[in-house]
């Protein structure tokens, strides 16, 4: 599977948009800093780590039911290249990534999940979600400023 490559930059999750936009659920096609593609089965595009990005995953958007945004320290500055793992109500693994964030949106069936993130340095930051269809769910990961 192909991955773009993404660049680390500092920013506040304030700065996002969180716009639901029209989107072709079949466009996925990659900028140069958003990757899309699929695991499992499920489609996901993840980056947003500059305005133009999180614009561009915006407006794909509208085929994703989770969008995860992970932060960090006291400034809420992104948190990029986390390990990414989404375990479904069986506790098996519909979904995990390598590098994901600092936004990470992914197309998965309605049901209960854990998603867990973990940090390079080994800490983690987890939550359940449960989605529901055409109910697109907002997640944000947060490492405490005395984590960071």
């Amino acid at each position: 599977m192909k991955t773009s490559r993404i660049l680390i930059a500092a920013a506040t999750v304030a700065a996002l948009g969180g716009a639901f936009t029209a989107a072709s659920a079949r466009d996925l096609s990659a900028s140069a800093d958003v990757a899309r593609d699929t695991v499992k089965g499920h489609a996901y595009q993840n980056g947003g780590v500059s305005k133009e990005q999180v614009v561009d995953m915006d407006h794909h958007l509208k085929p994703y039911d989770l969008r995860m945004t992970f932060s960090e320290g006291g400034h809420k500055d992104y948190a990029a290249d986390l390990k990414l793992r989404i375990v479904d109500a069986q506790g098996h693994k519909a979904f995990g990534l390598g590098h994901a964030g600092p936004l990470t949106d992914v197309s998965l069936p309605a049901g209960h999940y854990r998603v867990v993130a973990t940090r390079r340095d080994g800490v983690q930051e987890s939550s359940a979600v449960d989605l529901k269809p055409g109910e697109p769910v907002n997640l944000v990961l947060h490492w405490p400023k005395g984590e960071v």
